[in-house]
């Protein structure tokens, strides 16, 4: 906590941390209440803000609202076929009478790739994300595909990828996702890719570019380029270059372009 009010990141979350004892709910309807076990009583103000607040937007892809036989509210995620009787939107609520915007940022580094697409439905999109067979890549084609939307796999490593859809298949066998070869450090591959892409008539509504190389010695790629340069920065606007027709074509279509921390 030092280190970050010394950076000037204090703890935005602890306004709403709830004091030992406490829990927060919702009513079928979508208000938020808050139950103290201690004293067992429930009331709908926050103990410590005393704000009023309801869950936001419809429940995330794959999640259906029930109700117990007692009448209790519960949850069921059928994609990883459990129940909860917590509010997956919980992190989502918003004020009941907000007074001015609040100033804090919506997501922080904690936030996942599945909690940023809460609520969003991406069936008849297609999206391609590179070097999506692990990390940050595979858990953002992992979102897309299983909110609905038709997710290609661009990596260099087939093997990987294959099993990266395998992966994603689990989840959900009727996510729509499929593997591509793409060298970035090859721009024939490159070239390549976009002829494969096109020749399936297929629209393109998001090109997440994240594929990046990293920790690597100094080298010069076969096209005569240094290795990290062209994999992280011109393998990518090649890319762009040769998609933006059909990017175009697709509009309302984005390019996402994903950073890291190493300008620092």
């Amino acid at each position: 906590m030092a280190a970050l009010r010394y950076a000037g990141l204090d703890d935005t979350d602890s306004e709403d941390e709830l004091p030992p004892g406490w829990e927060e709910r919702t009513t079928k309807d979508g208000w938020v209440y808050y139950a103290n076990h201690t004293e067992e009583k429930t009331q709908w103000e926050h103990p410590k803000t005393g704000k009023r607040k309801r869950v936001a937007g419809d429940l995330p892809y794959g999640w259906e609202q029930e109700t117990d036989e007692n009448g209790q509210v519960f949850f069921v995620d059928h994609i990883n076929k459990r129940t909860t009787y917590l509010d997956p939107r919980l992190a989502f609520t918003v004020d009941d009478n907000p007074t001015k915007p609040a100033t804090r940022q919506r997501y922080d580094g904690s936030t996942t790739a599945m909690e940023i697409l809460q609520g969003r439905d991406f069936t008849g999109k297609v999206v391609v994300v590179t070097g999506a067979n692990s990390g940050i890549g595979f858990e953002t084609a992992k979102s897309f595909a299983l909110h609905g939307a038709h997710v290609i796999l661009a990596c260099r490593n087939m093997a990987r990828a294959s099993e990266a859809v395998g992966r994603i298949l689990e989840e959900w066998h009727k996510a729509k996702v499929e593997a591509m070869t793409l060298d970035l450090a090859l721009l024939r591959s490159v070239q390549h890719f976009a002829e494969a892409f096109k020749a399936k008539n297929v629209p393109l509504h998001v090109l997440v570019c994240n594929a990046a190389a990293f920790a690597v010695s100094w080298s010069l790629t076969k096209d005569g380029l240094e290795t990290i340069f062209q994999v992280n920065h011109l393998g990518h606007f090649y890319l762009v270059q040769l998609l933006q027709d059909v990017l175009c074509r697709s509009a309302p279509a984005r390019v996402i372009v994903v950073s890291s921390e190493s300008h620092r």
